[in-house]
């Protein structure tokens, strides 16, 4: 498969996976466009891997870590203008409660609990895996994991019903 027809078939997974990671629509759509031209220059190799997309997924985290480190963070100004919005869609009230739930005790994690967190209960990583994209230990990785649950029933917020 091309890089083209990977990106088609997969990119509503990726950017759903990077919205969950970094919980804003604005810095996600920057994580994947910085993430994605990165993938293309080096697809001969990524597509004879036996799993490209978690690859991709692994350096979506990584781009997403190593901005979170910049100090100085690109911004993007809501627009007024109607024709730059999305065409009405049926009520996804519901969604977006869960959704808006989900990133509001996402947000109260460290960056590197976060990605913990994501790639565990959304990608159904393992340890091992994660322990790779993160770069540390698959310690590490469940120690991170259970800070993060232990913040997350700390919370004020009700608990997370369903996702």
């Amino acid at each position: 498969m091309d890089f083209e027809g990977f990106v088609n078939t997969e990119y509503t997974a990726l950017a759903q996976f990077t919205g969950a990671l970094t919980g804003d629509v604005h810095t996600a759509e920057d994580v994947l466009a910085d993430a994605l031209p990165k993938a293309s220059d080096r697809w001969s190799r990524i597509s004879a891997m036996d799993k490209p997309s978690a690859y991709v997924r692994r350096m979506i985290v990584t781009t997403y870590l190593s901005d979170r480190r910049k100090t100085a963070r690109r911004r993007t100004d809501p627009s007024g203008d109607d024709r730059l919005l999305d065409r009405a869609v049926p009520d996804g009230s519901d969604q977006v409660i869960d959704r808006d739930e989900v990133q509001r005790l996402l947000s109260r994690l460290s960056p590197k609990q976060r990605a913990v967190i994501v790639l565990r209960y959304l990608a159904d990583w393992d340890d091992k895996q994660i322990s790779e994209a993160l770069d540390c230990s698959p310690a590490t990785v469940r120690s991170q994991a259970s800070q993060a649950r232990a913040a997350l029933r700390l919370s004020d917020e009700a608990p997370i019903e369903r996702y």
